[in-house]
Protein backbone atom coordinates (compact mmCIF):
# COMPACT_ATOMS: atom_id res chain seq x y z
CA UNK A 1 0.00 0.00 0.00
CA UNK A 2 3.09 2.64 1.00
CA UNK A 3 4.43 1.71 -2.64
CA UNK A 4 0.93 2.72 -4.28
CA UNK A 5 1.48 6.08 -2.70
CA UNK A 6 4.75 6.44 -3.76
CA UNK A 7 3.81 5.79 -7.64
CA UNK A 8 0.26 8.18 -7.41
CA UNK A 9 2.88 10.64 -5.62
CA UNK A 10 5.34 10.42 -8.02
CA UNK A 11 2.57 10.58 -11.14
CA UNK A 12 1.21 13.82 -9.81
CA UNK A 13 4.17 15.18 -9.01
CA UNK A 14 5.65 14.99 -12.97
CA UNK A 15 2.40 15.51 -14.45
CA UNK A 16 0.65 14.01 -17.15
CA UNK A 17 2.03 12.92 -20.60
CA UNK A 18 -0.03 15.34 -22.60
CA UNK A 19 0.93 18.80 -23.74
CA UNK A 20 -0.67 21.61 -21.66
CA UNK A 21 -2.52 24.27 -23.71
CA UNK A 22 -3.65 27.61 -22.71
CA UNK A 23 -5.39 30.36 -24.63
CA UNK A 24 -6.41 33.87 -24.42
CA UNK A 25 -8.40 35.78 -26.40
CA UNK A 26 -8.56 40.16 -26.28
CA UNK A 27 -9.35 42.94 -28.37
CA UNK A 28 -6.96 45.70 -28.79
CA UNK A 29 -6.70 48.97 -29.93
CA UNK A 30 -4.87 48.24 -33.19
CA UNK A 31 -5.30 47.13 -36.26
CA UNK A 32 -4.73 43.65 -37.69
CA UNK A 33 -1.67 44.80 -39.21
CA UNK A 34 -0.03 46.59 -36.60
CA UNK A 35 -0.23 43.54 -34.42
CA UNK A 36 1.22 41.26 -36.98
CA UNK A 37 4.19 43.61 -37.75
CA UNK A 38 4.95 42.95 -34.28
CA UNK A 39 4.42 39.27 -33.72
CA UNK A 40 6.13 38.31 -36.67
CA UNK A 41 9.34 40.10 -35.93
CA UNK A 42 10.32 37.67 -33.46
CA UNK A 43 14.05 39.70 -33.93
CA UNK A 44 12.93 42.71 -31.59
CA UNK A 45 11.35 40.30 -28.95
CA UNK A 46 14.08 41.19 -26.50
CA UNK A 47 13.53 44.46 -27.06
CA UNK A 48 9.91 44.07 -25.23
CA UNK A 49 8.97 40.63 -23.91
CA UNK A 50 9.76 39.90 -20.23
CA UNK A 51 12.47 36.85 -19.92
CA UNK A 52 13.44 37.31 -23.47
CA UNK A 53 17.47 37.82 -23.02
CA UNK A 54 18.29 37.70 -26.82
CA UNK A 55 15.86 36.95 -30.10
CA UNK A 56 16.85 36.57 -33.66
CA UNK A 57 15.06 35.45 -36.84
CA UNK A 58 17.64 33.29 -38.94
CA UNK A 59 15.94 32.69 -42.15
CA UNK A 60 13.19 34.90 -44.13
CA UNK A 61 10.92 33.82 -47.04
CA UNK A 62 10.36 35.46 -50.51
CA UNK A 63 7.97 37.88 -49.06
CA UNK A 64 10.99 38.39 -46.31
CA UNK A 65 8.57 37.03 -43.99
CA UNK A 66 9.95 35.28 -41.03
CA UNK A 67 10.64 31.21 -41.39
CA UNK A 68 13.26 30.61 -38.91
CA UNK A 69 13.47 32.38 -35.19
CA UNK A 70 15.11 31.84 -31.83
CA UNK A 71 15.14 32.67 -28.41
CA UNK A 72 17.53 32.67 -25.30
CA UNK A 73 14.95 32.77 -22.64
CA UNK A 74 16.16 32.99 -18.48
CA UNK A 75 14.21 33.24 -15.28
CA UNK A 76 16.44 33.33 -12.36
CA UNK A 77 19.03 30.87 -12.88
CA UNK A 78 17.88 29.24 -15.62
CA UNK A 79 18.75 30.58 -19.34
CA UNK A 80 17.38 27.95 -22.29
CA UNK A 81 17.89 28.88 -26.05
CA UNK A 82 15.79 27.80 -28.80
CA UNK A 83 14.97 28.17 -32.48
CA UNK A 84 11.04 28.00 -34.22
CA UNK A 85 10.08 27.17 -37.29
CA UNK A 86 7.50 29.98 -38.96
CA UNK A 87 4.68 30.20 -40.56
CA UNK A 88 3.13 33.71 -41.17
CA UNK A 89 0.03 34.70 -42.70
CA UNK A 90 0.14 38.77 -43.24
CA UNK A 91 -2.08 40.38 -41.40
CA UNK A 92 -3.80 37.10 -40.43
CA UNK A 93 -1.74 34.62 -38.08
CA UNK A 94 1.99 33.56 -37.10
CA UNK A 95 2.83 30.00 -36.15
CA UNK A 96 5.24 29.04 -34.46
CA UNK A 97 7.28 25.71 -33.89
CA UNK A 98 10.05 24.32 -31.99
CA UNK A 99 12.35 23.11 -33.97
CA UNK A 100 14.84 22.58 -31.59
CA UNK A 101 14.07 19.75 -29.00
CA UNK A 102 16.43 19.80 -26.61
CA UNK A 103 14.55 21.78 -23.88
CA UNK A 104 11.17 20.61 -25.17
CA UNK A 105 8.67 17.73 -26.10
CA UNK A 106 7.20 20.19 -28.09
CA UNK A 107 6.25 24.10 -28.72
CA UNK A 108 4.07 25.74 -30.91
CA UNK A 109 2.35 29.30 -30.33
CA UNK A 110 -0.35 30.64 -32.92
CA UNK A 111 -1.41 34.53 -32.71
CA UNK A 112 -4.46 34.62 -34.57
CA UNK A 113 -5.47 38.40 -36.24
CA UNK A 114 -8.83 39.82 -37.37
CA UNK A 115 -10.60 43.19 -37.59
CA UNK A 116 -13.06 43.61 -34.36
CA UNK A 117 -16.53 45.25 -35.04
CA UNK A 118 -15.44 48.68 -33.87
CA UNK A 119 -12.69 51.43 -35.31
CA UNK A 120 -9.21 50.56 -35.77
CA UNK A 121 -9.26 47.31 -32.79
CA UNK A 122 -8.44 43.88 -33.34
CA UNK A 123 -9.31 40.58 -31.78
CA UNK A 124 -5.84 38.79 -30.66
CA UNK A 125 -6.42 34.77 -30.32
CA UNK A 126 -3.19 33.91 -28.81
CA UNK A 127 -2.67 30.01 -28.13
CA UNK A 128 0.01 28.14 -26.44
CA UNK A 129 0.62 24.26 -26.99
CA UNK A 130 3.83 23.09 -24.43
CA UNK A 131 5.46 19.94 -22.69
CA UNK A 132 9.07 20.33 -21.64
CA UNK A 133 11.04 17.27 -21.62
CA UNK A 134 12.60 18.61 -17.92
CA UNK A 135 9.28 17.28 -15.60
CA UNK A 136 10.50 19.96 -12.99
CA UNK A 137 10.24 22.71 -15.26
CA UNK A 138 6.85 21.04 -17.08
CA UNK A 139 5.49 21.11 -13.20
CA UNK A 140 6.38 25.04 -12.40
CA UNK A 141 5.33 26.11 -15.93
CA UNK A 142 2.12 24.16 -14.55
CA UNK A 143 1.93 26.47 -11.76
CA UNK A 144 2.68 29.27 -14.10
CA UNK A 145 1.28 28.94 -17.42
CA UNK A 146 -1.63 31.35 -16.97
CA UNK A 147 0.11 34.23 -16.00
CA UNK A 148 2.81 33.64 -18.26
CA UNK A 149 -0.18 34.02 -21.14
CA UNK A 150 -1.22 37.21 -20.05
CA UNK A 151 2.16 38.66 -19.20
CA UNK A 152 2.86 37.33 -22.92
CA UNK A 153 -0.37 39.32 -24.58
CA UNK A 154 0.04 42.17 -22.01
CA UNK A 155 3.91 42.88 -23.61
CA UNK A 156 2.95 42.82 -26.68
CA UNK A 157 0.07 45.20 -26.26
CA UNK A 158 2.47 47.23 -24.18
CA UNK A 159 4.81 46.92 -27.58
CA UNK A 160 1.85 48.41 -29.88
CA UNK A 161 0.68 51.49 -27.43
CA UNK A 162 4.81 52.15 -27.27
CA UNK A 163 4.88 52.35 -31.29
CA UNK A 164 1.88 54.48 -31.56
CA UNK A 165 3.41 57.17 -28.99
CA UNK A 166 6.37 56.91 -31.66
CA UNK A 167 4.83 57.41 -34.49
CA UNK A 168 2.04 60.07 -32.60
CA UNK A 169 5.77 62.31 -32.18
CA UNK A 170 7.01 61.54 -35.52
CA UNK A 171 3.86 63.13 -37.10
CA UNK A 172 4.24 66.02 -34.89
CA UNK A 173 7.50 66.84 -35.83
Amino acid sequence: MYKRQLLCFTRSFFGSTKPQAYSITRVLNGTPSQLYKIVSEVNNYKNFVPFVEDSFVSQRDEQQQPRKAGLKVGWKDITEKFECSLTCKENEKVHARSIELDLFHELETEWKFNPAASGDKCRVDFTLLYKFKNPIYDKLSFMFAPQVTNIMIGAFEGRLQQLKRQSNRLQKL
